[in-house]
């Protein structure tokens, strides 16, 4: 630490400058050098403390009121943060930053038409960070404007064509346009960037399941797996892929990998029942299908083919 007047060096206990005499218990400035020592060192609540000093020196003192932002933010205190973000702001003559973050507390909060006007403030001032239309690209997807969301995603990409969690969110709202095909497209450059990117893998998968592409769905959704080993519903959509695609005896293993994680997915014993039907090993679907019927006994399909299955005097394939 350095004194605020002379720049001589200083520990944080000092309370006077050895050289310049200094009074530094009651200086805004030496009080937020200590208040970010304490701060980076995860001492958030003396780090608050400290900057309620400065600022009760100093009422007008933006960056305290800034920096207290950041650590009520980081403490899950979003509604003070909002507070003293918007403090900061009567002061500071650089506002982007305090403008971003006050959008940061305003979208946790749920606050999506505050957070998108804070949001376009921080741009109006830095047009170049692809950040801040990154965050305005998920605040509108979240008010499902979905081409504003694109809008926004696309400046973003723009500005960084690597930055994969934009590229994902826009494959997002691709998809919840039921543009399947460019949804596809983005999902495919996030994997080239980012091979391990697991939620991107799911999703091209996803896409690529609704396309009715069921080989290299299930393909991806191994992928996934392979990132993600206990990542229940890649599991069971690779069950659904191949299911679909009549390999029922592989679909009946990824069922049975959703039923180690989650034992109680009656829908998962409905598909099993399904499969080892179409595989005639009436048993196992018998057994299957009651499962699913102690789990959820108000399960129509699985009531359905229970009675199905229970009328059948020899093992057949039921049309369905």
């Amino acid at each position: 630490m350095k004194c605020p007047k002379c720049d001589a060096a200083l520990t944080a206990r000092a309370k006077f400058c050895d050289q310049c005499g200094l009074d530094l218990t009651r200086n805004t400035e030496f009080l937020h050098q200590k208040a970010v020592d304490c701060y980076h060192r995860g001492l958030i609540d003396d780090a608050l403390k400290l900057w309620d000093e400065a600022i009760s020196q100093d009422h007008a003192f933006s960056k305290g009121f800034y920096y207290k932002g950041l650590a009520l933010y980081d403490r899950g205190d979003l509604r003070g943060a909002i507070s003293s973000l918007r403090k900061a702001l009567e002061g500071e003559k650089e506002p982007f930053r305090v403008y971003f973050k006050l959008g940061m507390a305003q979208y946790g909060l749920g606050e999506l038409a505050a957070s998108i006007d804070s949001f376009e403030q921080a741009l109006r001032l830095n047009p170049g960070s692809a950040e801040t239309h990154y965050r305005l690209g998920l605040c509108h997807l979240r008010t499902s404007d979905l081409d504003q969301a694109e809008e926004k995603l696309l400046g973003a990409i723009k500005l960084n064509p690597q930055y994969t969690r934009a590229l994902y969110i826009l494959g997002m709202v691709y998809s919840q346009m039921g543009d399947n095909a460019r949804a596809i497209d983005q999902f495919r450059k996030v994997e080239q960037i980012s091979p391990s990117y697991t939620a991107a893998r799911f999703e091209l998968g996803m896409a690529l399941f609704r396309q009715g592409d069921l080989v290299e769905a299930a393909e991806q959704f191994r992928k996934t797996l392979e990132c993600s080993a206990r990542f229940a519903p890649a599991h069971y959509m690779l069950g659904e892929s191949l299911r679909k695609g009549g390999e029922f005896g592989d679909a009946i293993s990824a069922y049975n990998e959703v039923l180690k994680i989650n034992p109680k997915d009656a829908d998962v014993y409905f598909h099993l029942a399904e499969c080892n039907l179409q595989l005639d090993f009436m048993d196992a679907a018998r057994e299957a299908i009651s499962r699913a019927l102690e789990i959820n006994p108000h399960h129509r399909d699985a009531g359905y083919l229970l009675t199905q299955i229970d009328k059948m005097r020899t093992p057949h394939k039921p049309g369905f």
